[in-house]
């Protein structure tokens, strides 16, 4: 009993180890340097917002709360916003205590329209476009560790589309209004992409559940391009077991798993991945995905 006792320990340590050494990251606002004004009290603490987002839905680094991140900024008498250094960011993730920093600035941000036919009854096709540069600071060394280019462009076509489901300018970035326009759309997008090529470079795995496994034995799971799932990358299949309560103290000590199987990416999308098994017979919906 004692060394199942022991053993739940040394699996509980194991775990938290694992939690504390997740990356730490904060995320500066981004310099615009596109051009475009309409929102230039927002645009970068907008977009920067926006990356705060993603990077947390990798599930794979720790992102820190925008207000710390502004209490520092203030203290040090810096701006949020504007040209900042290598050198800076690294001092200031210092005293955040974080391992890393993103800085970066919007490149590209707007739409353009074309009429195609003539006389006044052409199709009109509009395209929004959006690019941002993001870098990876090491507070340590202040060095850049990764950067990455995000780059989107979504396009429509009609004649009596809306402003506001163009590019709205009375809505906030980030907001419902904003997220669903064609600019909107274009900005997510180059979001994810700048995020999912920094995460490239970056260590630690991701970790999942499964979603769903089919009658033919496809297995679905939470995660896809967004977390940098890759085609026949295997997965083994951990199953939490029964928790552990220490008879003397009725503490928990957490809970034993076991490596139910292995599991091998077929198919890669935005957001999920397919699998299929390569060994394990008793695999469920909701057992835990870890790289291996």
């Amino acid at each position: 009993m004692r060394k199942m006792m022991l053993a739940a320990v040394m699996t509980v340590a194991m775990v938290g180890s694992a939690v504390a050494a997740m990356p730490r990251l904060a995320v500066m606002n981004l310099e615009n340097k596109s051009g475009f004004r309409g929102y230039e009290k927002d645009l970068g603490q907008g977009m920067a917002d926006m990356l705060v987002t993603q990077f947390v839905n990798t599930k794979r680094v720790k992102v820190i709360e925008r207000a710390e991140l502004e209490k520092v900024l203030t203290e040090q008498k810096l701006g949020l916003s504007g040209a900042i250094t290598a050198q800076t960011a690294a001092q200031v993730g210092k005293l955040l205590g974080v391992e890393y920093m993103v800085i970066g600035s919007v490149n590209e941000f707007g739409t353009n329209k074309s009429v195609i036919g003539g006389f006044g009854v052409g199709m009109v096709n509009h395209s929004a476009n959006v690019g941002l540069d993001i870098r990876l600071i090491d507070t340590t060394s202040a060095e850049v560790v990764a950067a990455a280019t995000g780059e989107a462009k979504k396009t429509t076509r009609g004649v009596g589309i809306s402003n506001s489901a163009i590019f709205p300018t009375s809505v906030a970035l980030g907001s419902s209004g904003f997220n669903s326009s064609l600019i909107g759309k274009a900005t997510r997008s180059a979001v994810e992409d700048a995020v999912a090529k920094v995460m490239k470079n970056l260590g630690g795995n991701w970790s999942g559940v499964i979603l769903k496994i089919s009658e033919d034995g496809v297995v679905t799971i939470n995660g896809g391009e967004n977390v940098g799932v890759q085609a026949n990358e295997l997965y083994k299949v951990i199953r939490k077991g029964e928790e552990l309560i220490d008879p003397e103290t009725g503490e928990s000590l957490g809970s034993e798993e076991k490596v139910m199987g292995e599991i091998k990416i077929t198919e890669v999308k935005p957001k999920f991945a397919n699998a299929k098994i390569v060994n394990g017979k008793d695999i469920l919906k909701d057992d835990r995905v870890e790289k291996k």
